[in-house]
């Protein structure tokens, strides 16, 4: 009966149907809501967006991401929230279209990856850090933090091999000051990196710091086990 009534041509009808499919969780349902997220009416996007999210059906990662392009604020947040619901399904797509040309799309590709916490999606974090939007680099510093010693040496090795700019030191030494606030193990290796970084020689004693910082967390086997 709900299947049947998602054509409806009254917007409360349709609406009502999107959100009561996503509480039982009809699989079969997927096709008509992702139809759905095309419908004239915002509200029933919304709910069909919800309900893709409660269902957890991996087919509805593509259409909710080619969503995300033409989508406001509340539904930019929702579709978010329904790829995180989908976890580690969302990955592979969520990073490839982290290489998107729009910063609106990265920097919520950067937001459900650092909320889904796969470590696939590590690369692709560390590597935001000197994304040329700043607001994508902060999202990406943010959810970085919440990978905890796994994202040490990715983070390092970025420091070591890239021209230090004013804005990946304030990205990448805001991950590693939080990193060692979590974890005292980290601090006497991370904290001089984080004091060279804020140097007047910044670009010079930043790699060279990062190099040696790294050097002794392996000898030390302080990485050795990850989170």
């Amino acid at each position: 009966i709900l299947i049947a009534a998602m054509p409806d041509k009254r917007p409360a009808i349709r609406e009502s149907t999107a959100y009561l499919l996503g509480i039982i969780g009809s699989r079969t349902a997927v096709p008509l809501l992702i139809q759905a997220l095309d419908d004239p009416m915002p509200g029933v996007r919304l709910q069909a967006v919800k309900a893709l999210g409660r269902i957890r059906d991996a087919s509805a990662v593509p259409a909710l991401l080619r969503a995300l392009h033409t989508a406001d604020e509340q539904m930019g947040s929702q579709i978010d929230f329904a790829l995180v619901r989908l976890g580690f399904a969302a990955v592979p797509a969520l990073m490839a279209e982290s290489s998107s040309n729009s910063p609106w799309i990265r920097w919520h590709c950067m937001r459900a990856l650092g909320e889904i916490c796969d470590y696939r999606a590590l690369p692709v974090l560390v590597d935001a850090l000197r994304d040329p939007d700043h607001s994508v680099a902060w999202m990406g510093a943010k959810k970085l933090v919440g990978f905890g010693k796994r994202c040490v040496e990715p983070v390092l090795h970025l420091l070591v091999v890239t021209n230090t700019s004013p804005w990946l030191v304030e990205t990448a030494s805001y991950v590693l000051h939080h990193l060692y606030l979590r974890d005292k193990k980290l601090k006497p290796y991370l904290e001089p990196l984080v004091q060279s970084m804020h140097g007047v020689a910044y670009q010079i004693a930043t790699p060279q710091a990062a190099r040696h910082a790294l050097a002794q967390l392996l000898a030390d086997g302080v990485l050795a086990n990850g989170a």
